[in-house]
């Protein structure tokens, strides 16, 4: 394959080795836990290149690359990259409408077309020879039945439809089920293909663990590090404290119920108190900040962005049922500044890159640190002229439930309130009153 001319980054270099390392050690399922916005996609573009003497030595139809996405976002991020880093190589894909060619040296696909029709696409794809190595993006996915039958047929793990029987199992007993079963697979298991999953958070919200998948996490390179070394820009936080209450909203496999939450709060008055705050915080010089709002459905989108222009600001909203045409036109006005906002229902929360987000507004609560750290990371992004990253929480009236907020991120008690500190700032406070009033436990400190 054709070498790459990109320069990587230590950390992304490190990804790499620790990936090769993983595979001389035995272990062909490896996993890579890196933070949003820290080049996973320029990391997995650089395997052909890393790779190479040890896929020389397999068939020549056995040396492609397989990289697997769920969004079109990323399938469209994956070839550019891939594209641009590896100029010599040929690059297909294959979904929808689009037809891989088979003798392609990196075929791109969504995992939606690989499982469907029986696997019939992929049955065409592996006609001759399998693939050497098998990439996932935002691996954390991987455990969904879909994705391991896909993985099951290019031989890198056990089908799930052999766990029927475990279905009915408490998750502990099912767990230790799974596991002796995967022990058993990796005993015969072929080990002549590489299957490499990146993610930035490798937690999933179900009982479902990805040991189902991956045997070891290779290499971790988590957002704190990453905002330490200065490859991400700091969060900046600021909680707002809203008036509405979520004790009657019911949890759904461990998450807000979304209807539910939607009515709870999407309502005028909040979206009013999030327009003021941000108002307040987030124009400087009369200029306001590039911001994303995280909202719960569709409507809430559209109903805060209304919101935002009866100000009389450059507001938009965005969702998986905006036209592809038209949400490309949307993401492309906000990074060259002829939007000033992007109100999105669960759009933005994977594969998109808008470095120019300088403030998160979260209009949506959850109870999940994996999804705010997600949607969190999507401005952490570094871009010129950018120091930080304001970041507003909206604090609803909860005494069920536990809310996700900025503190989350540094280890620390979610509803701190930093008004305006960075994290690292709010850190440091606390650990300074720890250390004074000689507690060994910040859990208990409030600031």
């Amino acid at each position: 394959m054709a070498l790459s001319t990109q320069t990587l980054r230590p950390y992304q270099d490190a990804m790499l080795t620790s990936t090769g390392a993983a595979r001389l050690a035995g272990q062909n399922r490896v996993l890579i836990q890196a933070a949003t916005g820290v080049g996973k996609t320029t990391v997995f573009s650089s395997l052909p290149t890393y790779l190479a003497p040890w896929l020389d030595e397999l068939p020549a139809r056995s040396r492609r690359m397989l990289v697997i996405a769920h969004r079109d976002e990323l399938i469209n991020q994956a070839v550019e990259r891939i594209t641009q880093n590896n100029p010599d190589l040929l690059i297909t894909v294959e979904k929808g409408d689009d037809y891989a060619i088979a003798s392609s040296d990196v075929i791109v696909a969504s995992i939606q077309t690989l499982d469907a029709l029986d696997q019939r696409r992929l049955e065409r794809l592996m006609q001759g020879g399998h693939f050497g190595l098998v990439v996932v993006d935002e691996a954390h996915h991987s455990a969904a039945d879909s994705y391991r039958r896909v993985l099951a047929k290019l031989g890198l793990v056990p089908d799930p439809a052999g766990e029927s029987a475990f279905r009915d199992l408490d998750d502990q007993e099912r767990s230790r089920r799974i596991n002796e079963r995967m022990a058993e697979w990796d005993k015969v298991a072929p080990k002549d293909r590489l299957l490499v999953g990146f993610t930035a958070t490798p937690n999933r919200s179900d009982a479902v663990g990805l040991s189902v998948v991956f045997q070891t996490i290779a290499f971790s390179y988590p957002m704190k590090k990453a905002i330490a070394d200065g490859w991400l820009a700091p969060p900046r936080a600021l909680a707002v404290a809203t008036a509405e209450s979520l004790d009657d909203v019911k949890t759904t496999a461990g998450e807000f119920n979304q209807k539910q939450l939607a009515e709870a709060v999407n309502t005028p008055q909040r979206n009013a108190l999030a327009l003021m705050h941000w108002r307040q915080h987030a124009i400087v010089e009369g200029t306001p900040l590039a911001t994303l709002g995280f909202t719960v459905d569709v409507k809430h989108a559209h109903d805060a962005a209304a919101m935002w222009q009866s100000a009389g600001y450059r507001a938009m909203a965005i969702s998986g049922k905006t036209p592809k045409v038209e949400r490309r036109a949307l993401l492309r006005d906000f990074q060259s500044g002829q939007i000033d906002g992007l109100c999105n229902a669960m759009l933005l929360t994977e594969g998109t890159d808008l470095p120019r987000a300088s403030c998160l507004v979260h209009l949506k609560p959850t109870k999940s640190a994996t999804l705010y750290e997600q949607m969190t990371g999507r401005g952490l992004r570094l871009f010129p002229g950018k120091t930080d990253c304001l970041v507003l929480d909206l604090v609803d009236l909860s005494r069920k439930h536990s809310l996700m907020a900025a503190p989350v991120l540094y280890g620390l008690p979610p509803l701190l309130n930093a008004k305006g500190k960075t994290l690292e700032q709010l850190e440091e406070e606390v650990g300074a009153l720890a250390d004074e009033l000689a507690l060994a436990d910040p859990d208990r400190v409030h600031v």
